[in-house]
């Protein structure tokens, strides 16, 4: 077991938790006209995270509280017949007088609608929660919701960053796809837009959550049915590139008595490009320029639903599957132009038409509960998840040879890959004395992958026979048990939050064709995790709030990198993993600030030891390129990140931010020294103008400089997008014009000068489209059951009816 002296941190800040001083906190409370106001009821939360402390109902006109001295608190009078009081104090460690005075409501409530206005973007502590109804109007797919994502960069290979060159961990509905990056982006873009409820940034996740995210967490949280009668709606969307979508779906949601249930079907055909032009130097003397150029033509299929019983007041269970069918078909056509440098004369060339045709199924289950221990928030979740995947390809590909002219090469192979996955996971949440919040819990996991190609080569008229190179089956088993305890507090006007994780992995590789490159990893490991919070001041009224993070976490290799199998790409190109890659260990600390729940401001550091990275390594003698994963060695990265705008709810909403990273190498490549620094900016913006109550005006961009991908250097690149929404017939139905990438910006120019590699290129994709969508709908409210006034009670912070 390895524990370093950051565990130590851990042990030092729990003994560091003993109780604070008391102090007294007297409340009076007096109507307008100076009498006492009956049966007040006095709440008392924390600040800032806005806890429920204490609760008393006055029958006269004083109420007294013990509370903790250099704290920072909110207190709410309230009484039928007068308007709701609040004040906010900050307490030292002498006793405070504090009075109310409640207004008359001289109106009568007849019938009121409180409509509640959502915050694009809103932070909770250590989680980022961005509203996902704007950018779902200008997208066709989730996918393409999570590209407009504020303070995400999606690159074209799929994979996320947040604050850092690792890539971020994918969550769906709290579960981390354990898939590759383009399996995850196929996945994402068979989900329809409007199935997006909301996206969740964990930048630097706490205890609770698995240690393997270095990069942070993305969680997509996709809509569930509504409690409200019965309710749906249907959709239909057409999408214009160089080439068409075509898209169209339904969802129902019923709710009957303590029954809850929904379905959805969305159909999707896409069909879009990607061209690839790039220049590669060889033994300085040579030149090879490829041009690639892919079509792809998907058709997916996607069901979800699922139940929800309320058994009691306290206690809750469900169930909900998801399934995704995908039909994938592309075709490529490589052109492959060798040249001599001395001489420029061109001395080989070559055409490979490559032709794709599969499918694959993606199905996950889940069952959860939720029981509510308490009325302070107490609760205890369980949950457990079976995922199973399963993907077929055939491949047929044709190397001609033009110069000089030769017997052509016909390639082809099938590949069969499946997984399953298994989860179960039980979390407790106690809301403790001394408001103390306690969480703990554990979780098991399973997953195991089988990759079997199969491939056969033919020159010319000769005998086909079997290609012994890319022919292999490779067998991949992980399982991962994790346990965490996490502590928090408020003191002394801080908010302290301290957890541990426990983690044993065991991970076991097996490729039995051609050669047996099996492997074995069995480690245990700590992570621990301290967050800090504290309210400094106000600015026009509106809290400023300041937090510290330190946190340690793990960044496995996946299944992907660490297959050996080799993939065709074309005739100069494979793409392979690399089954001797060790983990990589990030310690990371972060300062950041947020605005009345708005993150404004953040600067922090990644240290990375043992980092591994996608590195290009070329065969001079056969001129083959082969794309693959090693260890380098450390990296420290220095990122900061300012972020701004104006508040939602009014005609005008806007934000706009920038992020800047700088990153420093230091390992060995090629058995030669790697000193390695660069600095990238990221800016991105989003506006919304509501011309009137049924018309509105979108617009978001982003845009990368200096960027930097797995030792790609990227010229400036970005994109913007655009849409328009009006509602009709009450405002059941919606017609949405968009389009995306409207300046086709959205271009890689990269430059890779990788030990004996140079290389130059640009890489382009159908990102330019518009589109138009109609949606429609309908829904039977049941009716309210009426409850007298009197019996109500109040609702607490975070609460919904």
């Amino acid at each position: 077991m390895r524990i370093n002296s950051s565990a130590f941190l851990f042990f030092v800040f729990f003994c560091s938790l003993g109780n604070s001083q008391t102090v007294a906190l007297k409340i009076i409370v007096k109507t307008s006209s100076k009498d006492s106001a009956p049966n007040t009821t006095v709440q008392l939360y924390s600040l800032p995270d806005t806890v429920l402390v204490q609760s008393q109902v006055s029958v006269h006109d004083t109420t007294s509280f013990s509370v903790n001295g250099f704290s920072h608190y909110l207190i709410k009078a309230s009484a039928i017949g007068f308007e709701t009081k609040q004040k906010d104090i900050v307490l030292a460690d002498s006793p405070v007088l504090l009075s109310f005075q409640l207004n008359n409501t001289n109106s009568i409530l007849k019938g009121v609608t409180i409509v509640s206005k959502k915050k694009l973007l809103q932070q909770e502590d250590d989680k980022t929660i961005v509203d996902a109804e704007a950018l779902a109007n200008s997208s066709t797919n989730a996918y393409e919701v999570l590209e407009k994502t504020p303070g995400a960069v999606v690159d074209q290979d799929g994979n996320v960053y947040l604050n850092s060159t690792t890539p971020a961990s994918i969550y769906i509905n709290g579960r981390e796809m354990k898939m590759s990056a383009d399996d995850i982006a196929s996945l994402l873009k068979s989900l329809p837009a409007g199935s997006v409820s909301k996206i969740e940034i964990l930048r630097t996740p706490s205890a609770k959550y698995d240690a393997a995210n270095g990069g942070g967490i993305v969680n997509v949280v996709l809509k569930k049915g509504i409690r409200i009668g019965s309710t749906g709606g249907v959709n239909v969307r057409l999408d214009q590139g160089v080439y068409n979508t075509v898209s169209a779906g339904f969802n129902v949601n019923s709710s009957a008595g303590k029954i809850n249930s929904w379905l959805s079907y969305q159909y999707t055909d896409r069909n879009y490009y990607e061209e690839i032009h790039s220049s590669r130097i060889i033994n300085k003397d040579t030149l090879l320029e490829q041009i690639s150029s892919t079509t792809y033509s998907p058709v997916t299929h996607y069901v979800g639903g699922g139940l929800d019983m309320a058994v009691n007041k306290k206690f809750n269970i469900g169930y909900d599957i998801r399934l995704t069918a995908n039909r994938n078909s592309s075709f490529a056509n490589s052109s492959n132009l060798f040249r001599d440098l001395n001489t420029q004369n061109n001395y080989l060339q070559s055409i490979t038409p490559i032709s794709n045709q599969g499918n694959s199924l993606f199905i996950a289950n889940t069952i959860s509960s939720k029981y509510k221990i308490d009325s302070l928030g107490s609760e205890w979740t369980n949950e457990i998840n079976y995922t199973y995947s399963n993907n077929n390809n055939l491949q047929l590909y044709t190397n001609n040879y033009l110069l000089p002219s030769s017997p052509s090469l016909y390639g082809d192979g099938n590949i069969h890959t499946s997984g399953d996955m298994v989860n179960f996971k039980s979390d407790g949440t106690l809301k403790l004395k001394y408001q103390f919040v306690l969480e703990t819990g554990i979780k098991l996991s399973y997953a195991a992958n089988k990759n079997q190609a199969l491939y056969y080569t033919q020159k010319g008229n000769d005998p086909k026979q079997l290609d012994a190179y890319q022919t292999n089956t490779f067998k991949y088993k992980e399982s991962i048990n994790a346990a965490y305890v996490q502590l928090s507090r408020s003191i002394y006007g801080f908010v302290l939050k301290s957890g541990l994780r426990y983690e044993n992995t065991n991970i076991t590789g097996n490729q039995f064709v051609p050669t047996d490159t099996s492997f074995s990893i069995n480690r245990n490991d700590l992570f621990p995790y301290i967050y800090l919070k504290r309210y400094l001041f106000k600015i026009f009224g509106y809290p400023l709030t300041g937090n510290a993070i330190y946190r340690r976490s793990i960044t496995r290799p996946s299944y992907d990198a660490l297959n050996p199998s080799p993939k065709f790409v074309d005739p100069f190109t494979y793409d392979a993993g690399n089954s001797k890659l060790r983990p990589q260990f990030t310690t990371n600390y972060e300062l950041n600030a947020t605005y009345n729940d708005f993150p404004v401001f953040a600067i922090g550091v990644n240290d990375t030891k043992d980092i591994f990275s996608r590195v290009t390594y070329q065969d001079d003698v056969t001129k083959t390129v082969y794309r693959t994963y090693d260890n380098l060695g450390k990296n420290k990265e220095i990122y900061g990140r300012l972020f701004g705008g104006l508040p939602a709810g009014h005609k005008y909403f806007m934000y706009a931010g920038v992020q800047y990273n700088y990153i420093q190498y230091r390992g060995s490549y090629q058995q030669l020294p790697l000193n390695y620094n660069r600095g990238s900016w990221t800016f991105f913006t989003g506006h919304e103008l509501k011309v009137t109550p049924t018309l509105r005006f979108n617009v978001n961009a982003w845009m990368y400089v200096n960027g930097f991908r797995a030792f790609n250097e990227l010229k400036n690149m970005g994109q913007l997008n655009a849409s328009i929404t009006k509602t009709l017939l009450k405002k059941k139905l919606s017609i949405i014009l968009s389009g995306n990438d409207i300046l086709k910006t959205n271009k890689s120019t990269f430059h890779l000068q990788q030990g004996n590699v140079l290389a130059t290129g640009t890489r382009v994709q159908d990102s330019r489209r518009v589109g138009i969508t109609l949606r429609y709908n309908f829904g039977i409210t049941h009716k309210e059951e009426k409850k007298p006034v009197f019996n109500q009670q109040p609702v607490e912070p975070g609460e919904s009816n």
